[in-house]
């Protein structure tokens, strides 16, 4: 799908949360003419997909054991990764207070057991929309036009929200600076329309091999590009650098004037405790980073240096 197409209801992740299974298989059988559906029992495996997935909506049983819907609803609303997911509880019974509960955790809306099919599928469209018309306009405003990666402006607003939320986890966050080597000569050699082609096939390169759903990936100006790896160690961080140099190597981009008369990139990556990095501020982590691309290229480019 184009990124300048809102997503249709068909391609929308619906995640059901329900301690009975056969509630769930209830749920889905109303929903999945709809939309694509996962299951999950219990509130700590509702967090965790959340987390290592995308979901447009959770439609969340609010009386479970150990971990209910509102303790649940709290925590994806404190983390920064899923608290603009909307949250719809199912609950057998509404009294004044527990509806209080559902807006004061954060939830979006709620709907009572046993569900009519009609209203909750019309409920889950509204909130969906309202969260893809957001989704729309953060692409629109957060990434760039040619690639579709993020740009700069995302950089300097959002990352440092997630670079916050790494150190409340006490953990590490690495930085890759990638250049396009002899990208120059390519335009001079091919024109700037191949110029763009060839931006976006490695853009598409360094997106299929950095696929963790917390990775960021920055299209950072021109034939640079930024990419950020929450949660990784150095070992990890190298791993991924060279997993990149060797997948654009392979694709086989002719480039007459690049490195062995193809397209290649040069690397520069670092690695910092994100609690360093005061309010979540990236750039002493950027200037290693960058450093290390310029001896990259200075020993010869086609190769990541850390």
């Amino acid at each position: 799908m184009n990124q300048n197409e809102i997503t249709p209801f068909s391609q929308c992740n619906v995640l059901i949360v329900d301690d009975e299974p056969m509630s769930c298989a209830v749920l889905e059988t109303i929903l999945e003419p709809c939309f694509l559906c996962d299951s999950v029992t219990s509130g700590y495996e509702a967090l965790a997909h959340c987390q290592q997935h995308d979901v447009d909506l959770v439609l969340l049983d609010m009386n479970m054991p150990d971990f209910d819907g509102p303790a649940v609803c709290t925590a994806l609303r404190n983390d920064s990764r899923t608290q603009h997911i909307p949250v719809i509880f199912v609950t057998a019974t509404l009294d004044e207070s527990s509806e209080n509960t559902c807006w004061e955790v954060g939830a979006s809306d709620f709907v009572v057991k046993p569900v009519n099919a009609t209203t909750l599928i019309h409920r889950i469209k509204t909130h969906v929309q309202n969260k893809l018309r957001t989704d729309f306009l953060e692409r629109m405003t957060f990434h760039d036009q040619l690639t579709g990666l993020y740009n700069r402006m995302y950089l300097t607003n959002e990352v440092p929200l997630t670079v916050k939320q790494i150190a409340r986890d006490d953990a590490e966050i690495g930085a890759l600076m990638i250049d396009i080597d002899y990208f120059k000569r390519f335009n001079d050699t091919y024109g700037h329309l191949e110029g763009d082609t060839c931006l976006k096939r490695v853009a598409n390169i360094i997106r299929q091999t950095v696929k963790r759903p917390k990775d960021t990936i920055v299209r950072f100006g021109g034939e640079e590009f930024l990419v950020l790896l929450p949660y990784t160690d150095r070992c990890g961080v190298k791993y991924v650098a060279e997993q990149l140099v060797d997948a654009v190597r392979a694709a086989v981009i002719t480039h007459e004037k690049g490195v062995e008369g193809t397209v290649s990139i040069s690397i520069g990556y670092s690695v910092a405790a994100a609690k360093d990095l005061e309010n979540g501020n990236i750039a002493p982590l950027l200037e290693k980073a960058d450093v290390l691309l310029f001896e990259a290229k200075e020993c010869g480019r086609n190769q990541a240096r850390g």
